[in-house]
C-alpha cells in the first residue's frame, strides 16, 4: 500500500491550503482559488493549464499544481470579484508560499478595484 505524503513526512510541509471552487461563467466554468471575501462575494483568481490568455497576455506559472494532478498549472493575472452563488464544487488544494503570495496580490488588486468602483 502506497503511503500518502503527510505534511510531516513529505515535501508538502510548507504548502498553504486553499479552497478551489468552479466559477460558472459564460464559457462553462473554470477552477478558481478563493483568496478573500468582500460583502457577499468571493475574491478569486482563475487557474489554467495554458501559458497565455487570449492574444498573448501571459499567465503566472505556478511552481506546483494546486490540485496535485501533475499538470503544469498557471494562474490568471487578473482577479475576479463575483457573487458567491456563481461558484460551485468546493475542493481543497495547496499552493507554495511564493504562489500564494502572488495569488494574494492579484486578489487584493481585484478587491481594491471593486471597492473603488463601489464608492
Amino acid at each position: 500500500m502506497k503511503k500518502k505524503k503527510t505534511p510531516i513526512n513529505g515535501e508538502n510541509k510548507n504548502l498553504i491550503q486553499v479552497i478551489i471552487k468552479t466559477h460558472n461563467d459564460t464559457k462553462g466554468g473554470h477552477p478558481h482559488i478563493i483568496v478573500d471575501n468582500v460583502d457577499n462575494k468571493h475574491v478569486s483568481v482563475g487557474l489554467s493549464t495554458k501559458p497565455t490568455k487570449g492574444k498573448g497576455s501571459k499567465n503566472y506559472r505556478l511552481e506546483k499544481s494546486p490540485l496535485n494532478d501533475g499538470k503544469q498549472s498557471f494562474m490568471r493575472r487578473q482577479g475576479t470579484v463575483a457573487p458567491k452563488g456563481e461558484y460551485s464544487g468546493k475542493r481543497n488544494g495547496s499552493l507554495t508560499p511564493k504562489d500564494y503570495a502572488q495569488a494574494k496580490i492579484y486578489g487584493e488588486r481585484a478587491k481594491q478595484k471593486y471597492l473603488n468602483k463601489k464608492k
